[in-house]
């Protein structure tokens, strides 16, 4: 949920995911974040529930001191953060093992917390955890390979649409929008391009924060279209464009497909173009809202029902696997982290916490 300024006295929350699960593997965007940001404090140690809550009183503390922030949520788990970035002062609090800050600027900052666990309580957890850790990377595999599975379908699904699609008709669509929301704006600056992720499959299925990213902007447009419609380039076009004229754009990138885009965003036309197709459903709700329909430059004649229908629930029934594949892993990895979480010593975590929560300007 996106929340208003006068929600926590001036600073506004923006949730993304953090990274998402797609049919190419694991995606995150923190190396272009990093290049963002100014400052970074990577958090090193354990799988733990209790960084999320550290990170998020971060997040509130900014808050409170009138910034905005981005919060980066784990799909594994709808109630857990994974990174919190201060826009205002470029400050990313990042929880981490695999990113090495030193190849991407200086000023940035390992927040070790090893030494917050108490030693014999973790060797008591060790073998269990190992064992664990185990058993979730399997099934993460088997999730992963799901997913993958359900991609290829989708390009086949594609495919099967495209020889329907008249293309002359949606670049004339898109003429029209570029024309009618950029206009002849021309800012004399340089644009500035940045890339988050909007959705992911999680253990509930494909959830997304479109609601949080899109609620304070004044126009909201949602393509209504079929997968292979081309959606994502009709997107792309419009953010180059956008970029030509010297505004910023924000790419938001799928959660199945990390070639694609599912939206773009041009904040200084305080505007989004979304793919308000399945799995994210988006209608208009507001002024401001409307729709920007591929149906009349599809023609459904193109294709044999029988085979879109076999698709179709061949596709379905990937990401269903695909769902329980992974909330297994989840489950394996919570009860990792309520392990890990079960051997910290309290004095020494709570020394950590301040100490970070001093650093927020």
């Amino acid at each position: 949920m996106n929340h208003r300024k006068d929600d926590y006295l001036n600073g506004t929350i923006t949730h993304f995911m953090g990274k998402s699960y797609t049919g190419q593997g694991v995606k995150n965007f923190y190396k272009e974040i990093i290049q963002e940001a100014k400052k970074v404090y990577f958090f090193k140690g354990p799988a733990s529930s209790r960084l999320s809550d550290t990170l998020k009183e971060i997040g509130y503390a900014a808050i409170r001191r009138g910034n905005d922030m981005e919060w980066f949520l784990d799909p594994l788990d709808e109630d857990a953060v994974e990174a919190v970035y201060i826009v205002d002062t470029k400050t990313l609090y990042l929880q981490t093992n695999t990113i090495d800050p030193f190849f991407y600027g200086t000023g940035h900052e390992w927040v070790t917390y090893y030494d917050a666990y108490q030693p014999d309580r973790l060797r008591d957890v060790g073998l269990v955890v190992r064992d664990k850790h185990l058993e979730g990377e399997a099934w993460l595999a088997k999730g992963l390979q799901a997913l993958s599975r359900a991609k290829l379908i989708h390009d086949d699904w594609e495919q099967l649409i495209q020889p329907g699609m008249d293309w002359k008709g949606i670049n004339s669509l898109l003429e029209e929008l570029q024309k009618k929301h950029i206009g002849f704006v021309k800012l004399q600056k340089k644009p500035k391009l940045t890339h988050r992720l909007m959705g992911s499959l999680t253990p509930l299925g494909a959830k997304d924060t479109f609601a949080s990213i899109s609620k304070n902007l004044k126009t909201r447009l949602y393509i209504k279209g079929l997968p292979g419609s081309g959606k994502s380039s009709f997107m792309k076009k419009f953010g180059e464009e956008a970029k030509s004229h010297g505004l910023d754009v924000q790419y938001i990138w799928c959660g199945l497909d990390a070639n694609s885009i599912d939206g773009v965003v041009v904040p200084e036309l305080q505007l989004s173009i979304v793919d308000a197709t399945s799995p994210h459903v988006y209608d208009p709700e507001r002024e401001g809202d409307d729709i920007v329909d591929f149906f009349p430059y599809i023609d459904q004649t193109k294709w044999d029902e029988d085979e879109l229908t076999k698709i179709r629930e061949a596709y379905t029934s990937e990401m269903e696997l695909a769902t329980d594949y992974i909330s297994t892993y989840f489950a394996e990895a919570k009860l990792i982290k309520s392990l890990y979480d079960s051997a910290i010593d309290e004095e020494k975590w709570r020394e950590i916490h301040d100490r970070m929560l001093e650093t927020v300007e």
